[in-house]
């Protein structure tokens, strides 16, 4: 079978793969989503020693801890979640349609109030918060890097002599792009358990990056086969970013660190994925040729 041949065949367990998989692949860290709304509580009336109520996730969820002597009920009316009872001592995460931030729109500047009301140990206490809507950022300057960057690494790789480097390099990057994506969302998930938050987001990483890794590896040692592995990899690694192009127009990540950072890992790893993915091709044609060209 020919290195072209086998590119092809590549490509193809690639796309099987993905849409076997396509559950993981769309999975965002958490079960959060970038959305154009912030959420934060803003009074806990009257105040209760020991009993405290926050909005985590940048409201996605509210957090109770309650350390006095009794239960603490949430009522019903704010989904399959609730009603809940908190005991004594304990803790509660959950996700509130009454004061979550996902799936809601308040215009930019504007704010919404909400509120619910507790049973603590019979005494009724309101937990009021607010909505706060963002700016969402201008999206076509991060789709044109996008594009410029897929461009640009099958471009340098039809001029350069060591076009396998190229592909490794941009592979490489794309990696690092994306582990560092993957690892600033995981970082923002405060409900759940990091180590499992973490081996979610990767999805189909989980393969892509020891692909992109070993393809990279093997290039280095002079021998042209580690391509298969760095464009099967880094189209892994493309797809799995796919849903979070959302953050191009969202004002509000799910990602512990400056939206623009998160903007720009999404358009390393989408576009250095992309260009790795649409090069692969005519360098395994160019080396198959010259390994013809030098056996005849």
């Amino acid at each position: 079978m020919t290195a072209l041949r086998q590119a092809f065949a590549t490509v193809a367990a690639v796309v099987v793969l993905v849409l076997g998989t396509g559950a993981p692949a769309l999975a965002h860290a958490g079960g959060l989503t970038a959305t154009d709304v912030r959420g934060r509580v803003v009074a806990v009336t009257p105040g209760v020693a020991g009993l405290a109520v926050t909005a985590i996730e940048d409201g996605a969820r509210l957090r109770l801890r309650n350390d006095t002597a009794v239960a603490v009920t949430v009522p019903a009316g704010g989904g399959t979640a609730t009603p809940a009872v908190v005991g004594p001592g304990t803790e509660r995460t959950w996700l509130d349609s009454r004061s979550t931030a996902v799936g809601r729109t308040v215009a930019p500047g504007r704010t919404e109030p909400w509120s619910l009301v507790l049973d603590v140990g019979g005494t009724p206490v309101t937990v009021s918060g607010e909505l706060t809507g963002g700016q969402p950022p201008a999206a076509l300057p991060w789709w044109v890097a996008t594009v410029v960057l897929a461009v640009a690494v099958p471009v340098m790789s039809r001029r350069l002599r060591r076009p396998d480097l190229v592909l490794a390099a941009a592979g490489a990057v794309a990696l690092a792009a994306s582990a560092a994506h993957v690892t600033g969302s995981t970082l923002a998930v405060e409900s759940a358990p990091a180590l499992g938050t973490f081996l979610g987001a990767c999805g189909v990483n989980l393969l892509g990056w020891p692909l992109v890794a070993g393809g990279a590896a093997v290039v280095l040692r002079g021998r042209p086969a580690g391509v298969l592995g760095v464009c099967a990899g880094a189209a892994l690694i493309a797809v799995s970013v796919l849903p979070d192009v959302t953050s191009f127009h969202r004002a509000v990540l799910p990602f512990a660190g400056p939206a623009a950072a998160e903007r720009a890992l999404v358009v390393l790893t989408l576009g250095a994925g992309v260009g790795v993915a649409v090069a692969g091709a005519a360098v395994l044609r160019t080396f198959s040729a010259r390994s013809g060209a030098e056996a005849a």
